[in-house]
């Protein structure tokens, strides 16, 4: 979120500083799984907006020299009949799979071409786009944003989880995540079983197991028994795909919201704040979209 507002700034001409805790691969983004999928936001017009402009830049990026963004043939899976999706005429390929076809146990499902991301490599492109585009990045931690005001007459915020601290926000909570990378090349179509969070996704760095999702749940550690979960519901869509070599287990902590927070706030008479962040688990999903408001925004506040 921060480094996609950051480069969308710069291109608007905005000179941009990042300040930041962590540095890649040390974030919380790449931990993620990290797809581009719209299936929870269709009464949403905003994110359905944010969503469709974040798309339509993955799949540029996928046609380029890699960067860590390519798209894969995804089946999703359900326990009965859905709609089709309101993004299926705007990915590559759709098609619905008749029930015969289907796992056991699911009622519907369909085929899908979407964005997937490997993370390390794409956040490192991102970075270097920044920088030679005379990006600055400032390694330090800030414990309220109030200690930038004085030096900086406009603030992007993107801090994801930790905005609870830093913008005062008792709306923001951690959803725990935590995945499993295994070595498993056989692997080329992922799964997906929204209901139960399970996937399997996977990428040129190895495969992504998953998930789980645990509301206000802080701990940084891996937990056995939920990579032993993860492995066993895993199992059942793909046989034998525990059997695969572990590379990594992996925790980050989503930034969980009611809704994502993208608006301004005057901090000071000569500070403003333009808030983005909240995007729960869909931030690869929001990115491009929200990055071009926040430059909207940005735009407002600055007279341009």
């Amino acid at each position: 979120i921060g480094l996609t507002s950051a480069i969308r700034l710069q291109e608007a001409g905005f000179d941009v500083t990042i300040i930041t805790r962590d540095l890649p691969p040390n974030l919380t983004s790449a931990v993620a799984g990290a797809y581009w999928y719209g299936g929870e936001l269709a009464s949403h017009s905003s994110r359905h907006r944010w969503s469709s402009i974040s798309l339509e830049e993955y799949l540029r990026l996928a046609k380029g020299e890699y960067c860590g963004v390519t798209t894969f043939r995804m089946l999703e899976v359900f326990a009965a009949h859905v709609p089709d999706p309101w993004f299926k005429n705007l990915i590559p390929s759709y098609e619905r799979v008749a029930p015969a076809n289907l796992p056991a146990g699911y009622a519907d499902g369909y085929w899908m071409e979407i964005p997937i991301v490997e993370t390390p490599r794409y956040l490192a492109y991102l970075v270097d786009r920044f920088q030679k585009s005379g990006g600055i990045i400032e390694q330090r931690t800030i414990k309220d944003l109030f200690e930038l005001s004085n030096n900086h007459p406009l603030i992007v915020n993107c801090t994801g989880v930790y905005a609870r601290h830093v913008a005062h926000d008792e709306h923001v909570y951690p959803l725990r995540g935590q995945v499993i990378k295994v070595e498993a090349p056989q692997i080329r179509d992922a799964f997906m079983d929204d209901d139960s969070f399970t996937y399997i996704l996977p990428r040129r760095d190895g495969v992504i197991l998953g998930g789980i999702s645990q509301k206000d749940n802080w701990d940084m550690n891996v937990d056995p028994a939920v990579s032993e979960d993860i492995l066993q519901r895993c199992e059942q869509a793909v046989p034998r795909i525990r059997q695969s070599p572990v590379i990594a287990e992996l925790v980050g902590l989503r930034p969980g919201r009611h809704e994502v927070r993208l608006e301004c706030e005057q901090l000071t008479d000569t500070c403003t704040v333009i808030h983005n962040y909240g995007h729960g688990g869909i931030g690869f999903t929001l990115s491009w979209g929200c990055a071009a408001d926040v430059v909207n925004l940005a735009r407002q506040i600055s007279g341009q």
